[in-house]
């Protein structure tokens, strides 16, 4: 729906690419994303919601996160973004005001009651990116050598896997994988997960909804953004075979590109 190049500050161009579809099985897409961006490119602002809580709820629960997230960024100011320390700041300020104002709608709105979301939002200044973290979204870094999953799912089935309690191959067809043992607004409080990246020359910020990373692998993902093609053809793609794959989930891609194809970096 979106590409464009985006110019940064430093001489650093990115192009960038967002993407959703409702999938081959649901009747509603209960994810939003989306690019914002101010003071000319200076700072961007990528955000992936994946809501839950039924249509109504999640639907709406994952609206509001990512309207809620444009709109303070808007009104963030400079000094604040210009650093991780106040990148991590506003972003965890940003994530609990909008974690009471999903689960206060949810308790006022019987239709909303249990809705949920997960959060995945990036603040990228230059080459320094700080992520936010919450559900079972993800944030890839990719570079030529390969993908780096930054985020670490907040779900019941990697708690087991991390614990030893499951293999990687029972991780997959586990009854209960969709358990989320962190959202935005499920609870009173939350409390995300902030992890600072460099996004250097010749590599790739890629967030998705679950609806992509349960049926492509790491490997395949980072093939697929490194592959010819703009940047919206590529999340095109990963799109596409998502939906090859059965496409059992509404599927959600941001693509944020610093010249990792090849051709880009000579």
């Amino acid at each position: 729906m979106i590409r464009r190049r985006l110019p940064g500050k430093r001489g650093i161009h990115l192009e960038y690419a967002v993407r959703t579809h409702i999938g081959m099985k649901r009747k509603i897409n209960e994810d939003h994303s989306a690019v914002f961006t101010k003071e000319d490119g200076r700072f961007l602002l990528a955000v992936v919601a994946d809501g839950m809580g039924g249509h109504k709820g999640g639907d709406t629960a994952s609206r509001m996160a990512v309207e809620g997230m444009i709109r303070q960024f808007e009104e963030a100011d400079s000094v604040s973004l210009s650093t991780h320390e106040g990148r991590a700041e506003w972003l965890t300020g940003t994530a609990d005001a909008l974690n009471r104002e999903l689960y206060e709608h949810s308790i006022e709105n019987e239709e909303c009651r249990g809705m949920g979301t997960t959060l995945e939002a990036a603040v990228i200044s230059g080459r320094d990116v700080t992520v936010c973290h919450l559900g079972d979204s993800r944030t890839y870094l990719i570079r030529r050598e390969g993908a780096v999953r930054l985020t670490k799912d907040h779900s019941l089935v990697n708690l087991l896997l991390e614990n030893g309690e499951i293999t990687e191959e029972e991780a997959l067809h586990h009854p209960k994988r969709n358990v989320i043992m962190k959202a935005l607004g499920t609870d009173a409080e939350t409390e995300p997960d902030i992890i600072p990246a460099e996004l250097a020359q010749g590599a790739a910020i890629l967030i998705c909804s679950d609806g992509l990373s349960n049926k492509l692998s790491d490997r395949e993902i980072s093939d697929a953004v490194l592959a010819a093609g703009t940047a919206g053809e590529r999340a095109d793609s990963l799109i596409g075979s998502a939906n090859e794959r059965g496409g059992e989930d509404n599927i959600s891609v941001i693509l944020i590109d610093n010249g990792i194809r090849e051709e880009d970096c000579r």
